[in-house]
């Protein structure tokens, strides 16, 4: 007789003797860095895989930070707007260039200053540049993003605006300057002019009215290289 709580080990058993079975998890277990890993693996492949070919969310295809420098839309290439300024009326933001059209995306960069519309025109290359940001009438706010465009309303036809690449500076006249609502406000991307259009929100989503400004594109200056002291 077998005393209790005591297991022979599979190999000393008889052969006529039924062996002990490990079950999934225990066998899961006992490997347990092994599988985990193995898992890791694969999970990294396949989201590889569904990655490449456009597959993930729009969450995961947002540009961390503001470059790369270039990017392409279809034949046309051009730089990602940097920054810009209108010095008339105190306007001087970064701009982000996220790749994902998801609003909660295009909110969350927001918080940090302009954002361009992913798909919209480029400097350097044709079409309208649609660039939005937050604006508010508070004199105090914790969050300068808040205050990206405060003062946009005060443009007036003939201000430059000056959109700066990695390489250049682009100068755009204004031309307009109106409030609208957030059904008037469609923006047209494929333009035979080079166009910028700016526009203040609080969220990209929403159905307010907001201030939209206008500017045709007149000329660009390399930007001089800077060298360390």
């Amino acid at each position: 007789m077998i005393p209790a709580g005591y297991v022979y080990e599979a190999e000393n058993m008889p052969e006529n003797q039924p062996k002990n079975k490990i079950s999934v998890g225990q066998l899961i277990w006992k490997h347990k860095f092994h599988f985990f890993l193995d898992v890791l693996i694969i999970f990294l492949i396949t989201f590889g895989v569904l990655y490449l070919f456009g597959f993930v969310p729009n969450e995961f295809n947002s540009t961390i930070g503001r470059y790369p420098d270039h990017e392409s839309a279809g034949n046309q290439v051009g730089e990602l707007p940097l920054t810009l300024s209108a010095p008339e009326v105190g306007i001087n933001t970064q701009v982000y260039n996220p790749d994902s059209t998801s609003t909660d995306v295009l909110d969350s960069w927001l918080l940090k200053g302009a954002v361009r519309y992913p798909g919209s025109g480029l400097p350097g290359g044709q079409g309208n540049i649609f660039i939005f940001g937050h604006s508010t009438g508070f004199k105090i706010v914790h969050n300068q993003a808040y205050k990206t465009f405060v003062g946009l309303d005060k443009l007036q036809p003939g201000d430059p605006i000056y959109v700066d690449s990695a390489d250049y500076r682009y100068t755009y006249k204004v031309q307009w300057v109106k409030m609208e609502t957030a059904s008037e406000a469609l923006v047209v991307f494929n333009t035979k002019e080079n166009l910028l259009t700016i526009s203040t929100c609080d969220t990209f989503a929403a159905k307010e009215d907001r201030y939209v400004a206008q500017a045709q594109f007149v000329g660009r200056t390399p930007i001089p290289a800077t060298t360390g002291q």
